[in-house]
């Protein structure tokens, strides 16, 4: 029997590698991947992959997003506790770790230990023979026989069929047919990252008499480095015709360490013409559609003349187009099947199995970006089972053709793009030291953005926003100013010719074109909570502050805030009226209730009234009054009507139709003036006419405090003068128009400063019309 000796098993970390952390700032301008129901899930793409931040151009967006909960990178992080940096920290070779292997990463090469010291294993493998089980490496201190292992780790035949695709060997007329390649020299690489020293690969030789099913006839080796190589020295094969399959574990792209379970990867190959044979997610993912292929000509084609339409369907459900013209034609004559060769449209003559991680090319992206694309579920069998599962629905027809999945699939590459986790994906391959990292990442954003069907984003198309319209995605909308669902929206980046998620500002502004005047204000288009201010001296829009949005202040807070020698004089509009609008309209009954709320926050006070000549005036006084708990004495003030601004009153309504309505007219007049010329008299000469002649005398008469009530058209005017225009009362922009109980607050000093705040009585001070 084959020694197994004591070997070092990796460990798994007391932590899931989950992709946290991130900032939930309602005011950054970061971009930001909505969660449809509602909530924020904050995370981003940071180091607890193993990875470190970067500024690569490959990574998209790497700042902190806001992300609907579709998990990003989820998977366990493994731990190879078997590798060390130097030759100095490996640990102690004493006669428990008799036979152990250490990876020494510095010098890319395996030590075992044996009889106390380290040895190299070029030197040991001349004494002893290595092989593998369960994923690491052993050796044969005995020169008893190796017991035989399944490569499958006991995993059934994912796609079914009739291949014997995966099981066991049966007896076919292969097993007594003499060999007809003695002592071939088959090499390859395994990937998907790459298999961890300590995986077993094992050929099994299809007999092409029966289908291709398995006959008895195997060979094994075992990967004894980090890069995945394996090399069968000399085995005698009869059939041209194999599976080669790896069995262990590998580097994991998404965490950077090792996969979480064993896996099996296999490759249906054909060596009439070559010696070299990759194993990688490409090869796994094409063998039953070439067996499919291979079947449907009634098994009298090769396998190789399959080979190359079959990496093509592969490449094409992934939305990758590479290559042109040709697979291989070249055959090898001492097999003598080379006059049935066919030669196929496709791939520039590659093969999946000539594909490796590190080659250097656009085949190397490819084969990067679906072995990425893959662990959608994870790294061990939920994979393969995901994998299997496309796989089984390419090999009918050459076509993945379940809409569903590719949306979520496309789903969950958005959010690792968005979140930064590629540029966290290019450092953890990077770290391994095993060659350039090729473009994986256009492929990944390729396949999103196709199954989001935003198109090409090129110089035509830069800056364009475009929001899901996918049905299938977690992340679809039917419009783009949709207020319910995700707020993500995508913009074809100028710079690099890249859809990514499009910030605040830019979904937002989205149409706004050139502002109508300096300081200009907009809500958002997808935020509609968040102002935009447009600077005419630099032609665009920005994100408002503090200094560019004056917040309305609750009548309380002012009165708490007055200094002893002050004295406030409120003016307000009038409380929630009837449908009539004329002079003798009156308040609701909620109107009234509005009022005597307002009264109870100035209860103590004596309180000076003023009204217009409009009955909803005086019954809002009356009603504040009796909130407050004081008698109401009449005080008709006829400049409170609401025409204060009107300078030519025949000319008036025709002003208001032909600019939308008076609320459209009267909010443009405060902002942006230049309207109706001749209707109203100069904005802020007039302001200060009625703060100077109207109100400033009428101080004389309040100990403390006066309440005037007015009309929608003189309080928006008067509000946007006190506030500098820095409330947001823009009907004719926002559609915000002034709320009742709201307006300005004017408060002088016992000097006669006068300082003003725009003030609200109820809850809002605005509303959206």
């Amino acid at each position: 029997m084959f020694l197994i000796m004591k070997t070092t098993w990796p460990l798994v970390l007391l932590a899931f590698f989950l992709v946290c952390c991130g900032s939930d700032n309602p005011a950054s301008d970061d971009p930001a991947v909505d969660n449809p129901s509602g909530g924020d899930i904050a995370y981003s793409g940071g180091e607890h992959s193993g990875g470190h931040s970067s500024g690569s151009h490959h990574s998209g967006s790497s700042s902190s997003m806001k992300v609907e909960p579709i998990s990003a990178v989820t998977d366990t992080l493994i731990e190879d506790t078997t590798a060390v940096a130097s030759k100095s920290d490996l640990p102690a070779c004493t006669p428990d770790k008799e036979g152990e292997s250490f990876y020494v990463e510095g010098e890319q090469t395996l030590y075992f230990c044996i009889g106390s010291e380290w040895h190299p294993s070029e030197t040991v493998t001349e004494v002893f023979q290595v092989g593998c089980h369960n994923g690491v490496l052993t050796l044969n201190m005995t020169g008893e026989e190796e017991e035989e292992e399944s490569p499958s780790q006991g995993q059934t035949n994912p796609w079914g069929g009739n291949f014997n695709f995966g099981g066991g060997s049966t007896s076919s007329a292969l097993d007594t047919m003499p060999v007809r390649l003695p002592g071939a020299h088959i090499v390859g690489i395994a990937e998907k990252g790459p298999f961890r020293y300590g995986a077993s690969v094992k050929i099994i030789e299809l007999d092409s008499t029966q289908r291709l099913a398995d006959s008895r006839k195997t060979h094994k080796t075992c990967i004894t480095e980090a890069a995945g190589n394996f090399s069968f020295d000399s085995v005698d094969l009869v059939s041209p015709y194999l599976r080669v399959e790896a069995n262990g574990y590998f580097q994991n792209e998404l965490t950077g360490g090792l996969s979480s379970h064993m896996v099996t990867l296999k490759a249906i190959v054909d060596v009439t013409d070559r010696d070299t044979v990759n194993v990688n997610m490409l090869t796994h993912m094409e063998a039953p559609r070439v067996l499919k292929l291979v079947e449907n000509s009634g098994n009298n084609q090769p396998i190789r003349s399959v080979k190359a339409q079959a990496l093509k369907e592969i490449l094409g459900s992934f939305e990758i187009s590479l290559g042109g013209s040709s697979g291989g034609n070249s055959a090898f004559p001492g097999w003598g099947w080379g006059q049935q060769q066919q030669t196929t449209t496709s791939t520039d003559g590659r093969f999946a199995e000539d594909i490796s991680l590190f080659d250097g090319d656009e085949y190397s992206a490819a084969l990067l970006a679906v072995s990425i694309m893959m662990q959608r579920n994870g790294s061990g069998n939920d994979m393969l089972q995901y994998t299997s599962g496309i796989a089984e629905r390419i090999k009918g027809n050459g076509n993945w053709d379940d809409n569903n999945a590719k949306a979520d699939l496309a789903d969950w590459l958005m959010v690792l793009d968005t979140s930064g986790s590629y540029a966290t994906i290019r450092n953890n391959i990077a770290s391994w030291k095993l060659g350039e990292v090729p473009d994986f990442e256009k492929h990944l954003r390729n396949f999103w953005t196709s199954i989001y069907q935003f198109g090409a984003c090129n110089s035509m198309t830069a800056g364009t926003v475009k929001h899901v319209n996918n049905s299938l995605s977690k992340f679809f909308i039917s419009y783009y100013e949709q207020p319910d669902g995700p707020r993500t929206r995508f913009i074809c980046d100028a710079e690099t010719h890249l859809w990514r998620a499009a910030t605040d500002i830019e979904k937002d502004t989205v149409g706004f074109g050139k502002g109508d005047y300096d300081g200009q204000i907009k809500n958002g288009k997808i935020n509609a909570e968040k102002y935009y201010v447009y600077e005419q001296s630099k032609g665009k829009w920005r994100a408002a502050t503090g200094d560019d949005i004056m917040e309305f202040v609750d009548i309380a807070e002012v009165m708490a805030g007055l200094a002893p020698d002050e004295k406030v004089i409120f003016v307000l509009r009038h409380a929630e009226r009837s449908d009539d609008t004329g002079k003798n309209g009156h308040l609701t009954s909620n109107g009234k209730k509005q009022a005597e709320s307002v009264g109870e926050k100035l209860k103590g006070e004596s309180i000076v009234f003023a009204n217009s000549t409009y009955t909803r005036s005086k019954e809002t006084c009356e009603s504040i009054a009796s909130g407050a708990g004081v008698t109401y004495t009449e005080n008709t003030i006829a400049d409170l009507d609401g025409e204060w601004y009107v300078k030519d009153e025949s000319k008036y309504e025709s002003c208001k139709s032909e600019n939308g309505g008076g609320w459209q007219a009267t909010s443009a007049y405060a902002y942006k003036g230049g309207i109706c010329p001749g209707v109203y008299y100069d904005f802020d000469s007039r302001s200060e006419a009625f703060i100077s002649d109207i109100v400033k005398p009428e101080f004389a008469k309040v100990n403390r405090v006066g309440v005037w009530i007015s009309h929608d058209t003189f309080v928006v005017p008067i509000t946007v003068y006190g506030s500098n225009k820095k409330v947001n009362l823009r009907y004719f922009d926002t559609k915000q128009w002034i709320y009742y109980l709201a307006g300005l607050a004017v408060i002088m000093d016992s000097k006669g400063n006068i300082r003003y705040v725009p003030v609200k009585g109820l809850d809002k001070a605005t509303m959206t019309m």
